[in-house]
């Protein structure tokens, strides 16, 4: 089979493999489509994990199961790279991606592939059987959007607050989106980029800011009462987006971390704010089965439109160009899809 192969960040190469051996439980899965994540876009974090083949935001078919598989050759499937036990301290906690089974479990090779070995406890506690109405292309979206729902329900919202989202990509967008369907009020964003702004204010964001506005601060508070935003959810690694989210959240809010930052960033935190202003900062990483189910039944139910997210639709020889383009993007650049066997309707890369 072939696979897109990540030699460092700036190499990726299509390559035939052997298919995985199936062991008892075990399902072999036909990758029909997997979304290109943001992660699989950031330099230090791709570096750390090459060689590797990347993509953990596949859907597909069934076409071979081990002994006691809990699913069936046939089925269209959402599966889900990592999975916890359930049963570990962390996870009694509600702190799943902490478990030692979350960092070791994995999909064999991963999703940039025409086939992927999905281990038998992967299947058994996080692979969906995705209902007649869900694409292939609309399933891609389970795992980044039930990030997405792990994120916003760390804010514990009151109904009517108002949440800034700082990066209007996809992430960013599905973060609004979910926030509104919960109760959220004013939906705030901010990107440097004209083009995300304005798909903000078409995904129903209520303002939209550049944060290189010399007068950024001042608009923020005058359309939230003058408080600033209650909750500010931080999409983006970047130590200027950090500072500007503890500037200008509301006393009583939440700054939620929801982008990787590299080894060794250190960053500073007005403690004299936070602690006399009762603001809470708090990181989301990841997301668990609990949301995955959350999140498949959003994209069923049409309440988080993902299908108009998709940008790019790209075969394996074209992953190694769309990670670099995700990285850097173009102003339309807002989410690839990778179809390892036929790419539909194919959009350029330039």
């Amino acid at each position: 089979m072939k696979v897109a192969r990540t030699l460092s960040f700036n190499e990726t190469v299509v390559a035939e493999v052997e298919l995985p051996a199936l062991q008892p439980g075990d399902a072999m899965v036909r990758v029909e489509a997997c979304g290109l994540c943001g992660s699989d876009a950031c330099s230090w974090y791709v570096d750390q994990k090459a060689p590797a083949v990347l993509g953990h935001e596949p859907a597909g078919v069934v076409v071979d199961t081990g002994p006691g598989c809990r699913v069936e050759v046939g089925q269209r499937v959402f599966v889900h790279h990592h999975v916890s036990c359930g049963e570990c301290h962390h996870c009694r906690r509600g702190y799943e991606t902490n478990c030692a089974l979350f960092r070791s479990s994995r999909l064999d090779p991963g999703g940039f592939a025409e086939f992927v070995r999905v281990p038998a406890e992967n299947v058994e506690r996080d692979t969906l059987v995705l209902p007649d109405e869900v694409s292939f292309e609309a399933a891609t979206f389970i795992e980044p959007l039930a990030c997405s729902v792990r994120a916003v329900d760390k804010l514990r919202l009151n109904p009517g607050d108002s949440v800034l989202m700082i990066g209007l990509g996809a992430m960013g967008l599905m973060d609004g989106a979910y926030a509104r369907s919960i109760g959220a009020g004013s939906l705030l964003g901010s990107d440097f980029t004209a083009e995300r702004r304005d798909l903000g204010l078409a995904w129903g964001f209520d303002h939209v800011f550049d944060p290189r506005e010399a007068n950024y601060v001042e608009r923020l508070r005058e359309v939230t009462g003058g408080r600033g935003p209650d909750h500010v959810i931080v999409g983006v690694g970047s130590l200027p987006a950090l500072e500007q989210a503890c500037e200008v959240v509301a006393p009583g809010g939440s700054v939620v971390l929801f982008s990787p930052y590299a080894p060794g960033t250190l960053g500073q935190i007005p403690l004299h704010r936070f602690y006399f202003g009762e603001i809470s900062l708090t990181c989301s990483y990841s997301c668990a089965a609990r949301e995955t189910r959350i999140a498949l039944e959003l994209i069923r139910s049409g309440t988080v439109p993902v299908d108009r997210l998709v940008s790019h639709r790209i075969p394996l020889e074209e992953v190694g160009p769309g990670i670099l383009n995700t990285a850097k993007p173009p102003p339309r650049w807002i989410k690839a899809i990778v179809y390892p066997h036929s790419v539909p309707q194919p959009k350029s890369l330039s």
